[in-house]
């Protein structure tokens, strides 16, 4: 019997279907030719610290062993990985099935975290029989047909399997070790609580206070423009006046108002010329479908959504009401096999919206299909089922109807327009009117802009005259960034690469798509406000006196984005099998212990001091808050993870099942 081991129930019945003539089965589905089973996501989780602590190691009253300075490091000889409590019963499933089997096809996720996955079933159940990969980009029947006929030996993507593994242990080390430490220094400290360490959370953190940090001490400079307006025999032109590079500072603003009087008494009234004036024809293509991070940062801009609230609205959209597509990908490029979709899928959003796909033309193909930009996962879109749309919640809506917009758009022509452009020199100063013409409204027809755009100019001619008829100076002050949002903080940590100077590093973190994944960035950023390094101001993200002392106690290259650069780096070469993972496992346990042996309670005297108690919004009656409660729900359905009991009236029972989840 040939057993297909699909990452996640759906992966596994749409294998079926493609494959055809199925039937049900425990756990699984069976024909005479094959059986599909399943995983729910990562069956394993890394054993706990205490697992490789010794006996004598004095426990609390709940059984568990303390934390002491003296059992640090903790690196263990021989990796103990534990079967999930709510996975046991789909892997007595897989066991059993493969008692059977004279085959095994890995049907894990195009990825390193789903060669992962299926790899550790099979080497914790002891499976030695021949294991062939499939590799899934195009989940349409005819895709998957296609990829079992390239079907190759599962060895070839032994790279793969190392390079996740790597990561999955250096994560441990760092986290438990580190987090250890720095945690029972603090306390040394006179502090109380976890200070947890994480090689993307500690990073994100940083970006936060920096950001707050430049902000703060950001000292605003006065600058000047003029807005002109040019009587033309065709009609009206907007203009602004172009300071001279001796009046300007580099972006070209020019900094002395007196200079910027003299101009507006020089100009008014009189005749200027056009210089010069161009009308370009160009295009705009339809903006991708949504990966997650995309959809999350649209999303808070314009209705302020959190990035967990979007992710779960989306999980729910894909599982319980099926009408959109795998939420958590990094990727907006849909595979070629996904256009014979087309036609059904515009027909079912066309049933709750007809004027939505009027215009479209199912035959066009835009360049979000492209085989070669499909990564693990494909763009989020409609699916073909009708939309009951007075079943779905106020966000579930929005986001179904920015999703079904977005697919539409792939199926309208593309915007046309004439970008205008008139240079005019009046008394030997320069003032420029830009504007813009549109020729063909297409895609945004279903996508129109957020912000008004220019208006078209009159059509002029070079030598032509024009009257200064008015001006208008303003003043203005130069601005500082924009705090971050959780909208911009996401696309922040998906493109981290813009706070990178390091350029070798940078070109790193570009091609491996930022600090995180799209599945884990939203926890991260709960994982910061839970822990009191954040807070919500609004949609406004700020940094709390905790976050920014515990960003100033610890050291440089924890908080160092560039360090994750390193690590996807070398996780590239381990899955290339151009880099050892013994060796950078070594590595990477050699820093840990010097960041362990170098901890010291001075370095935390004044976060400590800042933060003697535990922040408790409930005011201290052993109660978790409603919000730490919904993370943990939340985590708990994402993970598959039973909720401890009593999770709901003890604030250390909810704070244990996060910091345990979160570390």
């Amino acid at each position: 019997m040939k057993l297909i081991i699909a990452e996640k129930p759906s992966l596994g019945r749409t294998i079926a279907s493609a494959l055809g003539n199925g039937r049900k089965g425990n756990g699984c589905i069976i024909s005479d030719d094959w059986t599909v089973t399943w995983a729910f996501g990562h069956m394993y989780e890394q054993a706990m610290p205490d697992s490789y602590l010794t006996d004598n190691v004095p426990t609390t009253q709940k059984g568990t062993k303390i934390w002491r300075l003296e059992d640090l490091p903790i690196i263990p000889q021989r990796w103990i990985l534990n079967p999930r409590d709510d996975a046991k019963q789909q892997l007595n499933i897989i066991t059993g099935l493969l008692k059977n089997a004279t085959e095994v096809t890995h049907a894990g996720d195009p990825d390193r975290e789903g060669q992962l996955l299926i790899d550790e079933i099979l080497l914790e159940m002891g499976w030695n029989g021949t294991t062939q990969r499939v590799w899934l980009q195009d989940l349409t029947q005819n895709g998957i047909r296609k990829a079992f006929k390239q079907i190759r030996p599962n060895h070839d993507y032994r790279g793969l399997y190392q390079a996740a593994v790597s990561r999955s242990r250096c994560d441990w080390l760092l986290g438990m070790n580190v987090t250890r430490a720095f945690t029972l220094c603090y306390q040394k400290a006179g502090g109380d609580g976890v200070i947890s360490v994480g090689r993307v959370q500690t990073p994100t953190l940083n970006l936060i206070v920096e950001r707050d940090r430049q902000i703060e001490s950001f000292v605003p400079h006065p600058y000047y423009i003029i807005k002109a307006q040019f009587d033309h025999e065709a009609g009206t032109i907007t203009t602004q006046w172009v300071p001279p590079e001796d009046d300007s500072d580099p972006d070209g603003h020019c900094l002395k108002r007196a200079v910027a009087e003299q101009v507006c008494a020089k100009v008014q009234g009189q005749t200027g010329t056009i210089r010069n004036s161009s009308r370009k024809n160009k295009r705009e293509v339809a903006p991708l479908p949504f990966s997650l991070s995309a959809l999350q940062t649209v999303a808070n801009a314009r209705w302020g959504y959190g990035a967990q609230q979007v992710l779960d609205a989306a999980q729910k959209l894909y599982e319980e009401h099926k009408l959109t597509t795998y939420p958590r990908t990094d990727c907006g490029y849909l595979a070629s096999g996904q256009h014979a979709d087309a036609k059904n899928i515009l027909k079912a959003i066309g049933e709750a919206n007809p004027q939505l796909v009027k215009e479209t033309d199912v035959s066009r193909k835009s360049k979000a299909f492209n085989d070669s930009k499909v990564t693990a996962h494909t763009g989020i879109i409609a699916t073909a089922k009708r939309p009951d749309i007075s079943k779905l919640s106020p966000i579930e809506r929005n986001l179904y109807g920015l999703i079904a917009r977005h697919y539409v758009a792939q199926f309208l022509p593309d915007h046309e327009y004439q970008a205008v452009q008139v240079e005019i020199e009046c008394c030997k100063e320069k003032f420029t009117g830009k504007g813009k013409k549109t020729l063909i409204v297409g895609w945004k027809n279903v996508l129109p802009p957020q912000k008004k755009e220019a208006d078209d100019l009159p059509l002029v001619n070079i030598a032509d005259t024009a009257m200064c008829k008015s001006v208008e100076l303003t003043d203005k002050k130069t601005k500082p960034l924009s705090r971050f949002t959780e909208g911009t903080l996401i696309n922040a940590m998906a493109g981290i690469a813009r706070y990178v100077e390091n350029p070798k590093a940078k070109s790193v973190l570009r091609e491996s798509a930022g600090i995180g994944t799209e599945a884990t960035r939203a926890s991260i950023i709960e994982t910061l406000k839970q822990r009191n390094y954040v807070q919500l101001k609004g949609k406004i993200i700020l940094s709390t006196e905790h976050g920014r002392l515990f960003i100033d106690s610890v050291p440089g290259r924890i908080k160092d984005p560039a360090v994750t650069a390193w690590w996807e780096q070398q996780m590239s070469e381990i899955a290339e099998e151009n880099a050892d993972a013994t060796i950078f496992l070594e590595k990477m346990t050699g820093w840990m212990c010097k960041l362990v042996a170098s901890a010291t309670p001075e370095q935390f005297r004044a976060a400590a001091k800042a933060n003697p108690k535990k922040q408790r919004a409930n005011g201290g009656n052993n109660l978790p808050t409603p919000k730490m409660i919904k993370l943990a729900k939340s985590i708990a359905k994402d993970r598959n993870l039973k909720l401890p009991r009593g999770y709901t009236k003890s604030f250390d029972i909810t704070r244990k099942f996060l910091d345990k989840q979160l570390a």
